[in-house]
């Protein structure tokens, strides 16, 4: 068996936790030298992270439940089997319409996991929402993601 061969069984890729969703990595970046990341995102029905961009493309599989995608100006509704992909700097979010939902996040690169795994972090040392704010914009700027508070605020 070839040493590149990376095997995941039964999701056991680290398992992050972020405000909108808990995220398992399924291919790190560093499996696929730095060409793209997969992750299952799981989230319930609620509050919608914010809106941002990202240096990189990403696409979105739906695997259960119904989600709203913002992707620039338009929102696209996905259901079970649905797909979407979008080319870097498209503003996007998303917004579980179900009770919940689970869907394959694959983005370029190798960085996504990178910001999820500090947004993790920070998360766990429980700042302060006022002190939070500050240190999610510096985290995003480091990985060149712009929320839609910052692109406002030229």
């Amino acid at each position: 068996m070839s040493t590149d061969v990376h095997i995941l069984r039964s999701c056991d890729g680290p398992r992050l936790t972020i405000p909108d969703a808990d995220i398992t990595v399924l291919v790190p970046g560093e499996v696929t030298r730095g060409a793209y990341e997969v992750f299952l995102v799981e989230s319930r029905q609620g509050r919608p992270g914010p809106l941002h961009t990202e240096p990189w493309p990403k696409s979105y599989h739906l695997l259960r439940g119904r989600i709203l995608v913002q992707a620039a100006d338009t929102g696209y509704e996905l259901a079970a089997g649905e797909s979407i992909t979008f080319p870097p700097g498209t503003m996007n979010t998303f917004t579980v319409l179900s009770e919940s939902a689970e869907f394959l996040l694959v983005t370029a690169g190798a960085d996504m996991s990178g910001f999820f795994t500090e947004l993790d972090a920070l998360g766990r040392a429980q700042h302060s929402e006022e002190d939070a704010a500050p240190l999610l914009h510096k985290l995003a700027n480091e990985y060149g993601i712009t929320l839609a508070s910052q692109a406002g605020a030229s």
